[in-house]
């Protein structure tokens, strides 16, 4: 996601920060480009981390097929956004079987309906750093959503281009 505010990136790595203080090892990577009002800030938080010895890496904006490889080489994803106007990566995330820790408002909310995601109150780093962990941790939890997110099914372009002629012959 792009380092921006609404993303959600300092409390992203508040969380994780969290974790790794805790002991659990596991490696953060971030996907995205920085905007020039915004992206300075969590590279800072970022650069400090790094220093710290913490696992995390940010890949800054990669090509379709790193986007791929990047969600075939996770085990989850984490989409703390605060507000978004559709939530694709949280859609990209199930489409690769991978499940996502997301919040519940808006767009958001309507992309984690039908499975696959553990749905957490993003403004606050404890409750993201609890679906972080469950993920991470609780094999059961993270079956069940393994398991949600391979099997849901998503409309192709086709499906809503026959979608829109219907509508369109029905007039």
């Amino acid at each position: 996601a792009t380092l921006e505010r609404r993303k959600n990136h300092l409390v992203l790595l508040d969380a994780a920060e969290k974790l790794w203080g805790a002991g659990l090892d596991f490696e953060l990577v971030l996907v995205g480009r920085t905007t020039a009002d915004w992206g300075a800030t969590v590279l800072v938080e970022v650069d400090r981390l790094v220093k710290r010895g913490r696992p995390l890496k940010w890949l800054r904006h990669v090509s379709d097929q790193g986007l791929h490889q990047a969600y075939r080489d996770c085990s989850f994803t984490v989409y703390p956004s605060m507000r978004e106007g559709f939530g694709l990566p949280i859609l990209e995330s199930l489409w690769h079987g991978r499940p996502c820790v997301c919040g519940t408002e808006g767009a958001i909310g309507e992309a984690a309906r039908g499975g696959g995601c553990l749905t957490i109150a993003c403004a606050e780093a404890a409750s993201l750093a609890s679906g972080m962990r469950a993920s991470l941790t609780d094999m059961t939890v993270y079956h069940r959503l393994f398991t949600e997110a391979r099997d849901r099914t998503f409309r192709s372009w086709d499906d809503y281009l026959y979608e829109l002629f219907h509508e369109i012959d029905a007039t």
